[in-house]
Order: C-alpha cells, then structure tokens, then sequence
C-alpha cells in the first residue's frame, strides 16, 4: 500500500515538473490581468513587455530560452508580463492586443503599443524585447 502510493505520488509530481520544465517552461504571471489593467492607470512612460505562449507549441519552445533570457536580461528597466493562452483570463486580452499565433511579443509604453512579433528569429525577439524599434 506505501509502496503504492510513492508511485502515484512520484509520478503526480514528475508529471508537474516535466509539464512545467518541458511542456511550458515560461514564468506566467500569475496576476497577469491586475498588470495588465494597471497599464492604464500608470505613468505613460512606463515600459511592459506582454508575451503570449501556449503549453505544447512547437514555436513557443524554440523561442522559450531567448525570451526567458531577455526577460532577465531586462528586468530592470521593462515589465514583463507572460501570459499564457491556454488560461480564460487571457482571451479578453487576446482579443485587445489582435493576437492570432503563438509566440507573440508586444513592447508596450504606457499602455500604447511600440512594436510587437509574432517571429521566432532570436535577433527579432530581442530587437522587439529590448525596444529597438
């Protein structure tokens, strides 16, 4: 019987670890749409990078480690908020920012958008992350 249940127990959590390490792998913001609606409220000035993923996207992946990287990289001086799609909270925002493919990036000042891609290019995701419009 306990034998039993660290099987179970070691499979729920390597299950947990590879979906989030290997299937999604993104930091999402767990507060994602309060950000987002603050936008509006702060000082225009402000800089936000919104990227939108989805778990198990073959495009997502292969840009995961360059926008992760430049996440970190930026943290300092840029927002970022990461969403993933797959959450319903996230279709309003879907919707607002015209996003239709995955991966897409949006540098955001204030609450106006400066750039944006949808491209899996790492030059082009760093471009667009680092605000070199």
């Amino acid at each position: 019987m306990g034998g039993l249940f660290l099987i179970v127990l070691g499979t729920i959590i390597g299950g947990k670890i590879y979906y989030y390490t290997r299937i999604n792998g993104y930091p999402d913001t767990a507060n994602f749409s309060q950000r987002i609606h603050s936008l509006k409220l702060e000082d225009s000035s402000r800089k936000t990078i919104l990227v939108f993923h989805k778990p198990g996207c073959p495009d997502c992946l292969a840009a995961r480690s360059t926008i992760k990287s430049e996440l970190r990289r930026n943290s300092n001086k840029v927002q970022g908020v990461v969403i993933n799609t797959n959450n319903p909270k996230s279709k309003q925002y879907l919707a607002e920012y015209g996003v239709t493919k995955v991966p897409t990036i949006i540098y955001l000042q204030g609450d106006q958008v400066v750039d944006s891609t949808t491209s899996i290019n790492n030059k082009e995701i760093k471009r667009v992350m680092r605000g070199n419009s």
